[in-house]
C-alpha cells in the first residue's frame, strides 16, 4: 500500500476535486439536502471501497438515480426513502450472497465500451456551457433531459448569451496546462506525471482571485464556484444527520420503492464493474457477487446517516484510473479529503472556478470516448458495432441507465441474429456429397431457427454426420428437430450417422477412450481386434475421433505398453495407420516401410510385437495408388531402391501374367497381390508366429487403404 502512495495520493486529490461538485448537484437534483450528496461520497470511499474487490472503482452518489431518489423523496418524505434505502441495501446484500453477481460476466462487450464512449460524449457536451460560465445545470447531470427544460445541444445554444469571458479565459488556461501535462517531454519528467490538475486548479483559483482583486466586475461568484456547505459549528454539522422513520415498515410503498433502488443500483454498479475492469491498466478481475455485499452495506450506511444512493461511477473511476491510481487506498483517502474539507477549508475549496473542472472534466470525457475504439468495433463486424453505436445514441438521448437498457436490448437481439448465422456448429462438406456436422458446446434454442433451417436444404441421396461429441448441453427444441430430421432422412434417401446423440439438457460426459492395460489387452481374441480396427476407420471416414486425451495417456503408459496389434504398412505419408483406425498412444505397433514388404527385421519386430507385447492381429496393409508398387510395375532401377523393389516383383509377375491391360487396374492388383503374398511369407519365415496362428492366440489378415476415400477393405481373415 505505502509503495503505491506516490501514485494514490495525487489520483485521490483530483477524485476529490471533482467529486465534491458532483455530489452536490447530484443531492440538488434529487431534493435532498446538499450534504447528502457529501455523505454517500465519505462512505463509498471508507465503507464500500475497503469491502469491495475492486482496486480503482470509485463509488458515490449516482446520477442514474436522481430522478427515482426525487419521486421517492415527494412521495415518502426524506425519512421514509431512507428507511427504503436501508431494506434496498439489505437486499443488495441478499443478491451478493444469492451469487446474483454472475449476470455481470454476460453484459456484451460492445455494450459495455459503448457506455464509456457514451459517457464520454454527455460528459464532453455537459461541460462545454460551464466552461463558457453558464452553470444553471448541475455539474454531474447525465440526461439529456434536463431540469430547466434544455438539452445538451439547445444549452449550448442558449450558454451563447450568458457567456462569461472570465470562466472562458479561465477555462482555456486549464485546458491549456492540462494539454501541455499530456505531452511526451512532460510525461517523462520525474514527480510531474500527474500534477497537471493540480496546476490548473490553482491557476483558475489564482486567476479568478486576480480578477476578483482587480476587475470585481468580471470575476466569476457565488453559482460559478464549487459550493460546499459552510457550518458555523459541530452542533450544525451534526444537524445535517438524518435517521430513516422506521413507522413506515407497513406501508408496501416502501417495498417497492426499495426493490426498485436496489435492482436499479446493482444493474449499474455491475456493469460499470465490467467497465473498470476494462479500463483497468493491469486488467484486475474484480468479484461481482462481493461488489453487491459491500455496495448493499454502503446503501444500508447511507440510509442510516441521511445520505443518497450510491453506486459504481464510471466518471470517477476513470478520473482515478487516469490520474494515476494503482490501489484501492486513492479512493479512501479522496474521502477523507471530503471529510477534512467539509470540517476545516470549505471557504477554499468554495473558491475553485466550476470552468476549471470543466476543463478536467473535457480531458476526462475525451479518454473516454476513445475515438480508436469506433475502428476497433467496426472490424469486429456489424453485431458489434451496432449495439455499440445504439448504446452511444441511447446514452447521450436519453440517461445512463436507459440508454444502457437501451444497448442491452439491441445488443441481445444482435446475438439472436448472430447465432442464427452460425456458433451452434461446423459444417464441412468431406468427401462428396458428404456433410458433416459438429455441434458446439452449448446447444441452445437461439440455435434451433439455422439447425432446422440447415437441416431442411440438405439435399437428397446425401450422406450426413451430426456429431454430438464435444456437446455439453442441448436444448430439447433441438433435439427434437435433430430427431425429426432422423425420421424424415430414409424419406430422402439420406444416409444419416449420429455420433454421441445422448439426449437434452445437461448431457452425461463421454467416457474417454484409454489405453489398453494387460488385462483388458489379454481378453482381447483376434476378431475383437479386427472390429475395433474397422469401427476406428469407420469414424475416421465420417471425420470424427473416440473422445480421448493424449496426455493422459501418455500418463497411462508410461510404466509399459500393451498394444492390440501390429501393423505393416507403406511409408507413403498419407498411410498414417494412427489417424486411418483413430487410435491413441499404445494402441499398436506400427511398422512401416516402402511397399510393406517384408524382411528378416520386420519379422523379428513382429515376432516381439506378439510373443513378448502380447499384440492379437498381425495387419498388412497396402494402398491405392502405391509409389512402390508403380515403380516396380516400371522396373525402376534406382541404387538401393533396386533391391527392395525386386522383393514386390513376384506380385508383379502374377498379375501380369492375368493378362491385365490398364496400367492403374494393374497398380491396383499388384498391390493386392503384394499384401496376400507378404502374408504367406510372414507365415512362410517364421514358425514362431505360425504356431501362434494355428493355436488361435494371435491372427493375420491383409487389407487395403483407399486413398481418395479413407476407407480400409480388409480381405477374408486367416482365422476363418
Amino acid at each position: 500500500m505505502l509503495a503505491n502512495l506516490k501514485y494514490d495520493l495525487p489520483a485521490s486529490i483530483v477524485v476529490f476535486l471533482v467529486s465534491i461538485p458532483m455530489s452536490l448537484g447530484i443531492a440538488l437534483a434529487s431534493g435532498a439536502p446538499l450534504f447528502s450528496g457529501l455523505i454517500t461520497g465519505v462512505i463509498g470511499g471508507l465503507i464500500v471501497i475497503p469491502l469491495s474487490g475492486s482496486q480503482l472503482a470509485i463509488s458515490g452518489t449516482a446520477a442514474g438515480l436522481a430522478v427515482l431518489v426525487f419521486s421517492a423523496i415527494k412521495e415518502l418524505t426524506f425519512g421514509g426513502f431512507l428507511l427504503a434505502l436501508v431494506i434496498a441495501g439489505i437486499l443488495q446484500i441478499v443478491l451478493g450472497l444469492l451469487r446474483a453477481g454472475v449476470i455481470a460476466h454476460y453484459f456484451p462487450s460492445a455494450v459495455i465500451n459503448g457506455m464509456l464512449s457514451g459517457i464520454g460524449m454527455i460528459l464532453f457536451l455537459k461541460q462545454i456551457p460551464h466552461a463558457l460560465g453558464y452553470d444553471v445545470d448541475y455539474v454531474g447531470d447525465f440526461s439529456f433531459s434536463q431540469a430547466d427544460h434544455f438539452s445538451p445541444f439547445s444549452e449550448l445554444i442558449n450558454a451563447v448569451e450568458f457567456v462569461s469571458p472570465a470562466a472562458i479565459v479561465i477555462a482555456l488556461i486549464s485546458l491549456t496546462v492540462l494539454i501541455i501535462w499530456e505531452q511526451p517531454f512532460i510525461q517523462k519528467l520525474r514527480y510531474t506525471r500527474y500534477q497537471g490538475v493540480f496546476l490548473a486548479v490553482a491557476l483558475g483559483v489564482i486567476s479568478n482571485q486576480c480578477l476578483l482583486y482587480f476587475a470585481p466586475e468580471w470575476a466569476l461568484t457565488d453559482k460559478h464556484l464549487v459550493r460546499i456547505p459552510v457550518f458555523e459549528d459541530f452542533s450544525s454539522l451534526i444537524a445535517q444527520f438524518h435517521t430513516p422513520d422506521f413507522s413506515m415498515l407497513d406501508q408496501s410503498k416502501v417495498y417497492l420503492t426499495a426493490i426498485t433502488l436496489a435492482l436499479v443500483a446493482s444493474l449499474e454498479s455491475l456493469i460499470c464493474l465490467e467497465a473498470v475492469d476494462k479500463l483497468d491498466p493491469y486488467r484486475r478481475a474484480s468479484p461481482a457477487n462481493r461488489e453487491l455485499i459491500a455496495q448493499g452495506l454502503g446503501n444500508m450506511s447511507c440510509g442510516f446517516i441521511g445520505g443518497l444512493p450510491l453506486t459504481q461511477i464510471i466518471v470517477r473511476s476513470s478520473i482515478n484510473i487516469q490520474s494515476g491510481a494503482k490501489s484501492k487506498t486513492a479512493g479512501a483517502i479522496q474521502a477523507i479529503f471530503i471529510v477534512l474539507a467539509v470540517k476545516f477549508i470549505p471557504e477554499w475549496i468554495n473558491t475553485i472556478p466550476l470552468a476549471t473542472l470543466a476543463s478536467v472534466l473535457l480531458v476526462v470525457s475525451y479518454k473516454l470516448i476513445n475515438p480508436t475504439l469506433f475502428k476497433t468495433m467496426y472490424q469486429a463486424g456489424l453485431y458489434h458495432f451496432i449495439p455499440f453505436c445504439v448504446t452511444i445514441l441511447g446514452l447521450v438521448f436519453t440517461d445512463l441507465l436507459t440508454g444502457i437498457l437501451i444497448g442491452l436490448t439491441v445488443a441481445s437481439f444482435a446475438i439472436l441474429l448472430e447465432n442464427f448465422k452460425s456458433t451452434s456448429y461446423f459444417r464441412e462438406a468431406v468427401i462428396g456429397n458428404k456433410i458433416f456436422f459438429r455441434l458446439s458446446e452449448h446447444v441452445s434454442f437461439l440455435n434451433k431457427a439455422n439447425i432446422k433451417y440447415t437441416l431442411e436444404l440438405v439435399p437428397a441421396h446425401s450422406e450426413v454426420v451430426i456429431d454430438a461429441t464435444r456437446s455439453k448441453y442441448m436444448d430439447y427444441d433441438v433435439y427434437e428437430i435433430i430427431e425429426n430430421f432422423k425420421k424424415e432422412a430414409p424419406l430422402k434417401n439420406i444416409k444419416l450417422t449420429l455420433e454421441n446423440m445422448r439426449g437434452f439438457g445437461v448431457l452425461k460426459p463421454i467416457e474417454k477412450a484409454r489405453s489398453q492395460t494387460y488385462d483388458s489387452q489379454q481378453s482381447l481374441t483376434p476378431a475383437s481386434v479386427l472390429d475395433i480396427l474397422q469401427d476406428g476407420n469407420k469414424r475416421f471416414i465420417n471425420n470424427l475421433e473416440a473422445n480421448r486425451n493424449l496426455l493422459e495417456q501418455v500418463n497411462d503408459t508410461q510404466q509399459g505398453q500393451f498394444p492390440l496389434a501390429i501393423i505393416l504398412s507403406c511409408m507413403d505419408s498419407r498411410t498414417s495407420v494412427e489417424l486411418i483406425f483413430d487410435l491413441g498412444l499404445g494402441d499398436v505397433f506400427s511398422a512401416r516401410v516402402a511397399g510393406n514388404i517384408i524382411n528378416d527385421d520386420m519379422l523379428g519386430s513382429m515376432e516381439y510385437a506378439c510373443k513378448v507385447a502380447g499384440s492379437k492381429l498381425i495387419v498388412v496393409l497396402g494402398h491405392s495408388h502405391c509409389g512402390a508398387i508403380k515403380g516396380a510395375c516400371a522396373h525402376v532401377d534406382l541404387d538401393h531402391l533396386t533391391g527392395l523393389l525386386n522383393k514386390i516383383q513376384p506380385a508383379v509377375t502374377a498379375i501380369t501374367e492375368q493378362g491385365v491391360s490398364s496400367n492403374e487396374e494393374l497398380v491396383q492388383k499388384v498391390a493386392e497381390k503384394n499384401v496376400l503374398l507378404t502374408v504367406e511369407q510372414i507365415r512362410l519365415q517364421s514358425v514362431l508366429l505360425e504356431s501362434m496362428i494355428k493355436q488361435e492366440e494371435i491372427g493375420i489378415i491383409g487389407g487395403m487403404y483407399d486413398v481418395e476415400t479413407g476407407q480400409v477393405t480388409f480381405f477374408d481373415p486367416s482365422w476363418h
